[in-house]
């Protein structure tokens, strides 16, 4: 599958995770998905700021491909998946139509998630409990995109849950760190360590419980100023959730690791992105950075500090210089 070429330029924008649902009379599968890519907000030193002259977003690439399903509640053995992908017309764009198999009558609703190869089963059929397992890898690989740096494919997650299958727009799932790095030395690789929470894995949920706008409540409540585990009403909601979703996690370890060709750093700040799951950093980090001919990485280490704290479709900024 190919990666999807996300364009990232001076700054980024909130947009809106609204589902942009047509008007659809019968039951039936359109043969054409109109999917839009979230955009993201940025934060520094913080604050978080929009640049809305600019409209920076993500951009899908020809033959990017999506999970898409047609759910049946009461039995998932009847819920019908397939791949859906773009065709050239894609290239470049923040929203495009996907085509693929035949998903059939409408049976409950839809879910669609993005990137394929996270999930997984593949294409093989759910479970009666609708169970699918996401994967999470502890690797990602610094991509360039007309020269300028975005975020691997590995590093990201997206979803959204629609009662209609025509158009609709995704919905973050992870968050990402943008580290601005000035120094010298050519930088070979950067290990981001939590120092509580795995940061890879696998995670598994009934999709058709699945509520992308209770989610995204409930992380901005973890990563806020307070602990959630001492707020009764948080982890009262938290637990309920993960009881309907059925949720597991079979934890992968507590690095994400980001390999780089030899980038060479300068005075003038080089960007590198990371995608991170949602509450990772939180609870403090170590950043290892690992440049050529150094015997030794350079370790930034920071403690618990909620304004770090990863959120879904949030970019966190940290500038660090390399001796």
């Amino acid at each position: 599958m190919n990666k999807m070429n996300r364009i990232f330029v001076a700054l980024f924008v909130a947009g809106s995770f609204t589902l942009l649902l047509g008007s659809c009379k019968k039951n039936d599968t359109a043969s054409t998905l109109n999917l839009g890519l979230p955009q993201f907000e940025e934060e520094m030193e913080g604050r978080a700021y929009l640049d809305i002259a600019n409209n920076n977003s993500f951009k899908w690439n020809a033959n990017d491909q999506v999970m898409a399903y047609n759910i049946d509640n009461a039995d998932g053995t009847q819920t019908v998946k397939g791949i859906w992908s773009t065709n050239a017309s894609a290239e470049g764009k923040a929203s495009a139509s996907f085509t693929g198999p035949d998903l059939g009558s409408k049976k409950d609703h839809y879910f669609v998630f993005y990137p394929c190869d996270k999930v997984a089963s593949g294409e093989d059929p759910l479970d009666a409990s609708n169970f699918e397992t996401f994967n999470v890898p502890d690797q990602q690989e610094y991509t360039l995109v007309k020269g300028k740096p975005t975020i691997d494919k590995a590093g990201m997650a997206m979803a959204c849950e629609s009662a209609n299958f025509k158009s609709f727009t995704l919905k973050h799932i992870f968050g990402t760190l943008k580290l601005r790095l000035t120094g010298t030395g050519k930088v070979t690789q950067i290990v981001v360590e939590d120092k509580r929470f795995n940061l890879s894995g696998s995670a598994t949920m009934k999709l058709h419980e699945v509520d992308m706008d209770k989610f995204t409540t409930l992380q901005n409540a973890f990563v806020s100023a307070d602990d959630p585990y001492n707020n009764d009403s948080f982890v009262s909601d938290w637990n309920s959730l993960k009881n309907k979703l059925g949720y597991s996690t079979q934890g992968g370890g507590k690095t994400m690791t980001l390999n780089c060709p030899s980038v060479q750093l300068s005075s003038t700040e080089t960007l590198f992105f990371i995608g991170l799951r949602p509450g990772a950093l939180k609870y403090g980090y170590k950043i290892y950075v690992y440049t050529e001919g150094a015997n030794e990485p350079q370790v930034f280490e920071n403690a618990a500090d909620w304004h770090y704290g990863i959120k879904a479709g949030v970019i966190k900024n940290l500038a660090l210089s390399l001796n």
